[in-house]
């Protein structure tokens, strides 16, 4: 997940265009909203005011958005990733100062044993057994619109009682299946300590409904 380093960068500022919003302070203002396309497909969404700049980038392929944050001046604030299919803490944070220096890295898999791509093992065998059309590979393009009737896969970290938990969920949709059936499930609980599958369970459900936690 070497998405991002500790390096130093500043953001183009002649990129933006303040925008006509009034504000009761002159001071006070705001950047109109931007949205960029690289070559690849990524997408670059921009934002800003007078306290500083986010930019969220969304690469085509792979598990990671990128967020990155810079100061009023332009210099880099912030840089994490976030897992595209659920919430939580993944990889390395690192924090800068308003000159650009490095002052803080936090390391959001320290003390977890599995690794996001052994998750992703897991979950191959199972698309493979309940004949599921899923790509789960680094590079997969992963789809981040969970409607009932697409095929799609989440994974997420959980914690119980100091115990550390990946948990993995399948879906496909089924158009002919009764209200209470559309939704074919798969949910799978690891252990995180020895990466080995705890539970796992095959069931139907109601439209757009959450995966259980097992």
């Amino acid at each position: 997940m070497n998405l991002i380093d500790s390096s130093n960068e500043k953001f183009d500022l002649n990129l933006l265009k303040k925008s006509d919003q009034k504000y009761d302070k002159p001071e006070y203002f705001s950047y109109e909203s931007l949205k960029m396309i690289k070559t690849d497909g990524t997408e670059e969404l921009i934002s800003g005011n007078y306290l500083g700049i986010k930019k969220k980038i969304i690469p085509t392929k792979g598990w990671f958005n990128i967020q990155k944050e810079y100061y009023p001046n332009g210099n880099i604030k912030l840089k994490r990733i976030y897992n595209k299919t659920s919430k939580g803490d993944y990889g390395l944070m690192y924090e800068f100062d308003e000159y650009g220096k490095l002052t803080k890295t936090t390391n959001f898999d320290e003390g977890w044993k599995t690794s996001f791509e052994a998750v992703t093992e897991i979950a191959k065998e199972y698309i493979q057994k309940y004949n599921y059309k899923i790509d789960v590979s680094a590079n997969a393009v992963i789809n981040t619109d969970p409607q009932w009737n697409k095929q799609y896969v989440k994974i997420w970290r959980k914690e119980n009682d100091g115990k550390k938990y990946w948990q993995i969920g399948l879906n496909k949709g089924h158009d002919d299946n009764p209200d209470d059936k559309k939704c074919e499930r798969v949910v799978i609980l690891m252990d995180d300590s020895s990466g080995k599958v705890l539970k796992n369970e095959h069931y139907f459900d109601w439209y757009n409904r959450f995966f259980k936690e097992l």
